[in-house]
């Protein structure tokens, strides 16, 4: 502020002026109004873009750590995948084993069934002569 405002003028005394003294006092309690309202405005704004400061920096680590939460559920998921997909073709190898072992097992099956077959008509065929010899005499 303007020194000549807030101080009296030299030569002039206070008491041969006392509306001059008044303005100036009254002045200077604007003065310093003024002054404390800048010095609390600062203050608010400091305290605000300190805490905007932090609040980005709240959000940035957020986004950090969804971003790492989102690429381990993609790698677990692509882990169960993985693992998945090996079960499926294990699965798939046993039952195509057990398939042939079966087809196997169905052919012997059938084989013995023919041998067996064979061996009862031969059997019946022997003892169809046996019994016609009696008979052909």
């Amino acid at each position: 502020m303007d020194k000549a405002l807030t101080q009296p003028k030299p030569g002039l005394e206070e008491t041969d002026n006392p509306e001059l003294l008044l303005a100036q006092r009254v002045q200077a309690a604007r003065d310093e109004a003024v002054q404390a309202a800048v010095a609390v405005a600062q203050d608010e704004a400091r305290q605000l873009r300190t805490t905007a400061a932090s609040l980005r920096d709240g959000l940035q680590t957020l986004q950090s750590d969804k971003d790492a939460a989102v690429q381990a559920a993609i790698a677990a998921g692509q882990d169960d995948a993985r693992q998945l997909q090996g079960t499926v073709q294990k699965l798939r190898d046993e039952m195509e084993r057990l398939r042939h072992e079966h087809a196997e097992q169905s052919e012997k099956s059938v084989r013995t069934s023919q041998d067996e077959i064979r061996q009862l008509r031969g059997t019946i065929a022997s003892l169809r002569e046996q019994l016609e010899k009696p008979h052909a005499r």
